[in-house]
């Protein structure tokens, strides 16, 4: 193995968990983090993640764990979660069906969505079902919790969650692209400064925009609060969680000051009038992973062979979204994403040097970009600013790990990182490079 890679360990899934003295059950038992509002119940497994993906489970238990528990989830183009021949084979070796793939309305599934369009999958010998398009975060880690869908993409630290805490049986992958989110301010905030005193919504607790913007907020001397009404003379801005398809209508609205999401929604809210954009994510922390790619344990374990063909095939799907951002865009709109063409493609090829709140123009963090491999270094520097966040759900387990034991937890980056080899070597230049945050 090249050094400059990095490490990572043989295939069949993320190194497993240690038995640890708070694990009972198979699973890690959650312990309160002191970074959740004091005085507050923990909330059970179910609203824990649903804080990791968008508010608390109340009302997911009904409308998003049924959906997936039935082969329900919602989809788009007529696909569902639960489609395909079903089972595996007699050996218990392989699925027997299409791979079920599900993302959410957003530009950060475009390596995904761009391997089924243009046929990579099936070029690389792996059978994939319609993507399922869904609403939120928490009904994508209710549908993969289910087993009603084999391969996602998802909020890093969500992941990081559902697996250390909540011993779900997942493997991250890899990287599915960096950067390529935002901060979108409403009409009648000039600046970031500007929001003591309101509200602003995040997409799930367990979020980089969540760790992200609470950096932004201390640097300019604001305080996080949830749970409370913020108070302006004290320079504090509640956060609240709320699904991405709901931040523009709420900020036209006026019940929420400003939001950080991915793309094409801070576009959106541009284009419609509702906000314009006053930080990309990408020019504080640069070259963040933001959503990553998950494996049900079952499909890494069973059918390695398909792994590495979906490896194979994303790695191909990154190259087009980087090279055809034009024609990746015209491809997204109308079909896998409900929103326009104009809002996809500014948000697939922004010119960022000019803006007004761009710190670090040569970190070109403006514009979503695509790589296979995660950087270890980040993994363990995530978990440390997990650690810092305010949020409204326990940490558990990652309160109390090592941050450099994280990455080998939840991370099996071999048919990647052998892919990228063969296809895209350029990719994994860099790993090992430090982190850099500057809010």
């Amino acid at each position: 193995m090249d050094p400059a890679e990095g490490r990572h360990h043989p295939r069949g899934g993320a190194r497993p968990l240690p038995a640890r003295r708070h694990r009972r059950g198979g699973r890690v038992t959650p312990r309160r983090s002191s970074r959740t509002p004091s005085g507050a119940r923990g909330p059970s497994r179910r609203a824990v993640l649903g804080g990791g993906g968008a508010l608390a489970l109340s009302g997911l238990a009904g409308a998003g764990l049924g959906l997936a528990a039935r082969g329900e989830v919602p989809g788009s183009r007529g696909g569902q979660a639960g489609s395909g021949s079903g089972g595996t084979g007699r050996d218990g070796t392989a699925p027997q069906r299409p791979l079920r793939i599900a993302y959410l309305p957003i530009t950060d599934a475009a390596p995904l969505l761009i391997a089924h369009s243009r046929g990579l999958f099936a070029e690389a010998g792996v059978e994939v079902a319609e993507p399922v398009r869904l609403r939120s975060w928490a009904t994508m880690g209710e549908a993969l919790l289910a087993g009603s869908v084999d391969l996602v993409h998802l909020l890093f630290p969500m992941a990081l969650q559902m697996r250390l805490d909540l011993g779900a049986d997942i493997t991250v992958l890899g990287a599915n692209h960096v950067d390529g989110s935002a901060l979108t301010l409403g009409r009648d905030v000039p600046e970031l400064g500007a929001l003591a005193g309101s509200t602003l919504a995040v997409p799930g607790w367990f979020s980089i925009h969540n760790i992200i913007v609470q950096q932004m907020l201390r640097a300019e001397g604001l305080t996080p609060v949830v749970r409370r009404t913020a108070s302006r003379d004290r320079g504090e801005v509640t956060l609240v969680p709320m699904a991405p398809s709901d931040m523009i209508p709420a900020l036209d609205a006026g019940s929420i000051s400003g939001y950080t999401v991915a793309d094409p929604f801070n576009a959106m809210g541009e284009t419609t009038g509702a906000g314009a954009i006053g930080r990309f994510l990408g020019d504080v922390w640069r070259s963040h992973p933001c959503c990553v790619t998950v494996a049900s344990g079952t499909l890494l374990r069973r059918s390695p062979e398909q792994i590495a063909g979906v490896a194979e095939a994303l790695v191909r799907a990154q190259i087009a979204c980087r090279e055809d951002r034009e024609g990746v865009a015209a491809e997204l709109a109308g079909t896998y994403l409900p929103q326009p063409l104009p809002a996809i493609a500014a948000a697939m090829h922004r010119e960022g040097a000019g803006h007004a709140h761009v710190a670090h123009p040569d970190w070109h963090g403006e514009t979503i970009d695509f790589t296979p491999v995660l950087r270890p270094g980040f993994t363990a520097q995530l978990v440390r600013e997990m650690r810092s966040t305010v949020l409204d759900a326990p940490l558990g387990a990652l309160a109390e790990i090592d941050p450099e034991d994280a990455h080998d937890l939840v991370v099996d980056d071999t048919a990647l990182r052998d892919a990228a080899r063969r296809i895209d070597p350029g990719s994994l230049v860099g790993l090992d490079d430090p982190e850099e945050i500057a809010p």
